[in-house]
């Protein structure tokens, strides 16, 4: 009995670009719209938020993803060229501060963190538990994750420049696990419990509830991007992860917090 395939030609591509924690995210709602769709095809890169931006506004994706604000380089680069973005978003995500397993500290400050990532407190014994120097270690800038924490926690300053960086979140969950005074940040996306420990930031865990009632403080906005003309194959998908029965009831089983009210 022969094969059926599907003619190639028949075939509708929609390219999308960018952030890895929406990217993660896009693999589970793209393989659930594909297999109702099956004309469509989703091919993912990653490659960071400001790449999300960039290759919507040169053309080079059809939808980016992004967990962060513009970059101001390209906000200037758009704005000279008249250029513009859909910015929509379809998640929430709390971000948490991690440590080494062995560390025995379990709930820091936002200002503690603030003064940790900025290099004013440069040993744990500052914070009460342990004793050591504290080794920072920090996210490449160019993704979405560092521009929330440095908004969020950093605020007008800026990360200390003895800060590590990694690039990758098996490079970051290595560092975390080989070093007991290591302090980074992470996701509830990627966060890995058995790896890494998560400490609470004044006294609140980045529970769906929490972050809902905007009482965790480290929130970044998942997002997707579009030109301000999309195609209608862009704008059917964008619709299709904004449904609360299909696209928001994946996010929740994710552990994010989705924008649409769910039954």
């Amino acid at each position: 009995m022969p094969i059926l395939s599907m003619n190639s030609d028949a075939l509708q591509f929609i390219q999308l670009r960018g952030s890895s924690t929406v990217l993660k995210v896009m693999q589970r709602i793209g393989s659930a719209y594909m297999d109702a769709y099956p004309d469509i095809r989703l091919p993912l890169v990653g490659g960071g938020t400001a790449m999300g931006y960039k290759s919507v506004l040169d053309g080079t994706s059809d939808i980016g993803m992004a967990a962060g604000q513009m970059p101001a380089s390209i906000e200037v680069w758009a704005t000279r060229n008249h250029l513009s973005i859909q910015n929509v978003t379809i998640a929430i995500d709390g971000i948490s501060p991690i440590v080494n397993l062995a560390n025995p500290t379990n709930d820091i400050t936002l200002d503690q963190l603030h003064d940790i990532f900025t290099g004013k407190i440069t040993n744990w014994d500052r914070l009460g538990k342990f004793s050591g120097p504290i080794n920072v270690i920090s996210h490449d800038p160019q993704l979405g994750t560092y521009e929330t924490w440095k908004r969020e926690v950093a605020g007008k300053d800026y990360i200390t420049l003895k800060a590590k960086v990694v690039n990758h979140l098996a490079e970051l969950n290595s560092a975390i696990m080989s070093d007991p005074h290591a302090i980074s940040y992470v996701g509830n996306t990627f966060l890995n419990k058995a790896k890494v420990k998560p400490l609470t930031v004044n006294g609140l865990a980045p529970s769906i509830q929490n972050i809902q009632q905007e009482k965790y403080p480290i929130r970044s906005k998942l997002q997707l991007l579009t030109t301000s003309s999309p195609s209608k194959e862009a704008s059917n998908f964008v619709a299709y992860c904004l449904d609360p029965s299909q696209g928001q009831t994946i996010i929740k089983e994710m552990g994010l917090v989705p924008v649409a009210k769910l039954s």
